[in-house]
């Protein structure tokens, strides 16, 4: 989460608001915990709204209340609630037809979420950090699945990406710095064909990697990826 909330804070200028939405009386997880934290660790002033899914249909006024008419409403929805999420995205959509300008910024879960219109995550211009995407317009993309077709004939799978990532990155770092390539691993930031590789020590001298891709789902039913 601490990369979507950066990519907030990359995002405000001038008179933008912030506004955090959460589920009244929801079981504090993990990943809420987690979201709130970022989002508070991060500096960004931002306006709380909390309601329950019962109060959906009249929260719009709370809506117009805290955000601000000429400039835009970046929302951050820390919630992990399918129901809750889909009531959220349906009322920002009903501000955003009031002619609000909304951004959303949601953790990748939010894709799998089947009772979500897709047309609404383009209108609200959904902003969505994640550690793996495919970008089928990328040359070296298109590349790979013109071979994997012609050698395999059949259509490649995610694991066969992440398989040609991982297989990848760390031949290549073995041929480039040999038996010294594991303490390399953080000088070599890699964007892989599904994901991307910025690795990064722990305190334990492990490392972790820290690379995630953001997307933006656009007007014209486009998603682009931006990083």
């Amino acid at each position: 989460y601490d990369d979507l909330v950066s990519w907030i804070k990359e995002d405000m200028k001038g008179n933008d608001r912030c506004l955090v939405i959460t589920e009244k009386g929801a079981r504090q997880t993990e990943v809420i915990t987690g979201m709130m934290a970022a989002i508070d660790s991060s500096g960004i002033t931002y306006s709380p709204l909390s309601y329950s899914i019962l109060e959906g249909r009249n929260v719009t006024e709370s809506l117009a209340y805290l955000m601000a008419e000429n400039a835009t409403n970046r929302v951050y929805i820390a919630s992990e609630s399918e129901a809750f999420v889909n009531d959220v995205v349906r009322n920002l959509n009903l501000m955003i037809h009031k002619k609000y300008d909304v951004v959303l910024y949601a953790p990748s879960k939010i894709r799998s979420f089947e009772t979500i219109e897709v047309e609404n995550f383009h209108n609200a211009s959904l902003h969505v950090s994640m550690g793996y995407y495919i970008d089928y317009d990328n040359a070296m993309v298109k590349s790979f699945l013109l071979k994997y077709r012609a050698l395999f004939n059949t259509e490649p799978t995610q694991f066969a990406y992440q398989g040609y990532d991982i297989a990848k990155y760390f031949i290549t770092m073995y041929s480039k710095y040999g038996n010294r390539w594991m303490n390399k691993l953080d000088e070599q930031k890699s964007s892989m064909l599904q994901s991307t590789f910025d690795f990064k020590k722990t305190e334990d001298g492990g490392y972790t990697n820290n690379g995630v891709r953001r997307i933006i789902y656009e007007n014209g039913w486009k998603v682009r990826k931006v990083r």
